[in-house]
């Protein structure tokens, strides 16, 4: 099938908008592939996680590491972090311990962050709680992150406590 018949039977449908379209036009323009396309060309997905989706093709994600984060309980900034974290190598270990819905995009961000600083999953874990708001968790990844040498188990009184 051509892009613009692609394009043109989307439009017949009358399932997307106007910014869904644009998204299904770029990602031809981006040179995309009908398969990738087809991956969010979707009425249900919003054209800001379509823009996600179709960026993380365009910057070289496989069609399983864009899949890893095309769920319809993420919205467009929690792919944003999925997909950045993807794009900068982490490990599927690593995102998996953000990538999930109870975290907020800010929260996906500070576990992200922790990474990108060089903490071990062990030392991001004491703070990737869904329940910390994200300037506690921005607390807790620079107290690890500046007193290195604590053991674990003190970092955790120290959080059970309230103190950092």
């Amino acid at each position: 099938m051509k892009a613009n018949d692609f394009i043109q039977q989307c439009e017949d449908s009358g399932k997307f908008d106007d910014y869904q379209i644009y998204q299904i036009r770029q990602g031809f323009e981006d040179g995309l592939t009908l398969e990738q396309i087809k991956i969010y060309a979707k009425s249900e997905i919003q054209h800001d996680q379509m823009e996600q989706i179709r960026w993380g093709f365009k910057d070289g994600l496989t069609m399983k590491q864009v899949k890893f984060y095309v769920k319809p309980e993420f919205e467009c900034g929690q792919m944003f972090e999925i997909r950045l974290g993807l794009e900068q190598d982490l490990s599927i270990e690593q995102i998996k311990l953000y990538a999930d819905s109870k975290f907020d995009f800010e929260q996906m961000w500070e576990i992200r962050l922790g990474f990108e600083c060089g903490l071990t999953i062990e030392q991001i874990k004491l703070y990737a709680k869904p329940k910390f708001p994200t300037y506690k968790m921005s607390q807790i990844r620079k107290f690890i992150k500046e007193n290195n040498n604590i053991p674990i188990n003190t970092i955790k009184f120290l959080i059970g406590l309230n103190c950092i």
